[in-house]
């Protein structure tokens, strides 16, 4: 997956679960935005807001069970 994808894919996940509080789309957007984090072309400052994001999503819904 390229990273644009995985930008839209993780920015789809977010407004979804912000919208309807769905659990299964917040653990989806962590996944998408940890794999962000993770890319060497990603730049720090969208590094950072991609890692508070996950700490964010994970406080509020919790863990994956």
């Amino acid at each position: 997956m390229q990273s644009h994808d995985l930008y839209a894919g993780a920015l789809t996940l977010v407004l979804r679960h912000d919208l309807t509080g769905c659990a299964r789309s917040a653990h989806q957007a962590v996944d998408l935005l940890e794999r962000l984090a993770a890319s060497p072309t990603v730049d720090g400052d969208t590094r950072a807001l991609c890692e508070e994001m996950c700490k964010r999503l994970l406080d509020h819904v919790g863990p994956t069970a």
